[in-house]
């Protein structure tokens, strides 16, 4: 029986909206590399449709269990999660790598900071929760499984 995917943190769609407004993400096929957002890495995602399955190499995948940003927004790209394309206007650019080590991982202090990045930027704060929420259901109700093999993230 497949595993299941843990529900993944909101912080991680944010992420994945950035690393799309980016044009991060390079799509062959039922694959993907996904770079990080200062490019210092590239994580690859394999997807298998018919199974309902996918995997990703980014810490968050292959060590917490959840989907992290990488598969997101493969799915995203790839039109098999559906999202406003509005909502990534304002995360164009969003130094991840450089946020998580000045808050030390700590991921609500991140978000704070990009909200407030957003907010200043003219972002409707109310209509953009409304689309993280309608992803993270979207994200749920596709229901996939963890595909294997899974390959371990990059140094």
């Amino acid at each position: 029986m497949a595993t299941a995917w843990k529900p993944s943190p909101v912080i991680k769609i944010y992420e994945a909206l950035g690393a799309v407004a980016d044009g991060r993400v390079e799509i062959d096929g039922d694959t993907a590399r996904v770079a990080s957002s200062d490019k210092a890495k590239t994580y690859d995602v394999r997807h298998d449709p018919a199974a309902g399955s996918i995997t990703a190499n980014d810490n968050g995948s292959y060590w917490q269990g959840y989907l992290g940003y990488p598969g997101i927004a493969y799915l995203m790209e790839r039109g098999v999660l559906a999202y406003d394309g509005g909502l990534t206007a304002g995360l164009a650019g969003v130094p991840w790598k450089e946020l998580a080590t000045r808050y030390r991982n700590d991921w609500a202090k991140v978000e704070k900071h990009v909200r407030e990045d957003l907010s200043e930027k003219g972002v409707d704060l109310d209509r953009f929760d409304a689309g993280l929420a309608e992803i993270s259901s979207r994200l749920e109700e596709l229901a996939l499984t963890k595909l294997s093999p899974r390959l371990r993230p990059p140094k």
